[in-house]
């Protein structure tokens, strides 16, 4: 049987890789264990300092300033946002231009098909050229055939997003960071054509093309979208800096600031934010958790060796014939045990119990040796 020493020695590669991707895992779930304790506690200390604005007038002589306060109604914009060359004019947080040119596109394929063929003579690989409508400029210089395949070297028209310069919910004015947090982005769609008849319309698209259906290299199409349209209802929870919605800065140095759509009250924006956090954690933790089974996996040799020679590890050494059921326990309670570390100071029960889910195993496998000598 192989000794702990020529089994580093034979596997040391593997074993220092795996040793990495154990660090990389141990490291990441720290990271979030840490980042998740800290924004529930954030969420919490908002939450035992909120005020729910009703709009009324007795609320102006209560002195909200600097206050974290919880807004909802219905959305109003000062000035709308406009686009002048395709006559679009709305009432809204944020309208977004996309900007997409028709452009060669260069693919490699095994088999000779698309619209032209180049061949290497050195490793018999095949190109074809397709034309396709894209975000960004494809660099045909590095093409393998460019002749024929020219594609422009900008766009002339960006894509950009105009952001409402006031936009209010009640009389509070929402500060960048908020207007920011609008994200949900529906698209435009328009029946008015634009003045220039260079520019076509078609399904709600304007296009730069003299043929919508058969359009040339350096074309262009603008699809347009908006976020927050006037008269949307949204919540919104932050801080009020004058008569301005800002970040509120826990005593901790975290910000809060929550942007929900609908007429909801605090505990329903803050338990879709607890939820989203929850969610949010849970994804980094499955992701740290596979770079620990990957690392743990790289070493299960040296592990069945380690394990073999304490007693009470032995259950838990990785069977040769099914070493990936022994593995993902391992890394299971490796990833919940370190998870607990993070929690057992502020939040103790959610400590106790990611612990015990950890430690499961070494407990269930020591009671089965317990029991193994009592009947030997």
């Amino acid at each position: 049987m192989a000794t702990l020493i020529e089994t580093l020695r034979s596997h040391w590669l593997i074993s220092l890789f795996g040793v990495i991707l154990f660090v990389a895992g141990s490291t990441m779930l720290c990271w979030n264990e840490g980042r998740a304790v800290h924004s529930m506690m954030a969420l919490d200390e908002a939450h035992a300092e909120i005020y729910s604005v009703r709009f009324t007038e007795e609320e102006q002589e209560l002195g909200l300033e600097g206050r974290i306060v919880h807004l909802s109604g219905p959305i109003l914009v000062g000035e709308p946002l406009t686009e002048p060359d395709y006559n679009i004019q709305l009432l809204a947080v944020k309208l977004r231009r996309r900007v997409q040119m028709y452009q060669w596109v260069e693919e490699t394929v095994e088999h000779n098909f698309g619209e032209s063929v180049g061949t290497t003579d050195s490793d018999s690989r095949t190109y074809y050229y397709t034309r396709e409508w894209r975000d960004k400029i494809v660099d045909s210089r590095n093409f393998y055939n460019r002749f024929g395949h020219t594609n422009p070297s900008h766009f002339p028209i960006e894509s950009h997003v105009q952001v409402a310069d006031a936009v209010y919910i009640g009389r509070h004015e929402l500060g960048a960071e908020v207007k920011e947090k609008f994200g949900n982005y529906q698209e435009l769609t328009s029946d008015i054509r634009p003045e220039d008849s260079s520019v076509k319309l078609h399904l709600g698209i304007y296009y730069h093309t003299n043929d919508v259906f058969n359009p040339e290299v350096g074309d262009l199409r603008l699809l347009f979208s908006f976020a927050g349209m006037e008269g949307e209802v949204y919540s919104v929870v932050g801080q009020l800096s004058g008569n301005k919605l800002v970040p509120y800065i826990t005593s901790r140095g975290l910000s809060v600031l929550l942007v929900y759509p609908g007429g909801l009250s605090v505990q329903e924006v803050f338990r879709l934010e607890a939820h989203a956090q929850v969610l949010r954690t849970w994804c980094w933790r499955l992701v740290g958790w596979l770079l620990i089974f990957f690392g743990v996996t790289c070493n299960t040799k040296i592990l069945r060796l380690l394990c073999n020679n304490v007693p009470l590890l032995a259950f838990l050494t990785p069977d040769p014939q099914f070493p990936a059921a022994g593995n993902i326990l391992i890394a299971f309670s490796l990833a919940l045990t370190l998870a607990a570390v993070a929690w057992i100071l502020h939040r103790p029960v959610i400590g106790a119990c990611l612990f015990l889910a950890g430690a499961s195993p070494y407990v269930w496998f020591t009671r089965n040796l317990v029991d193994y000598q009592r009947m030997g």
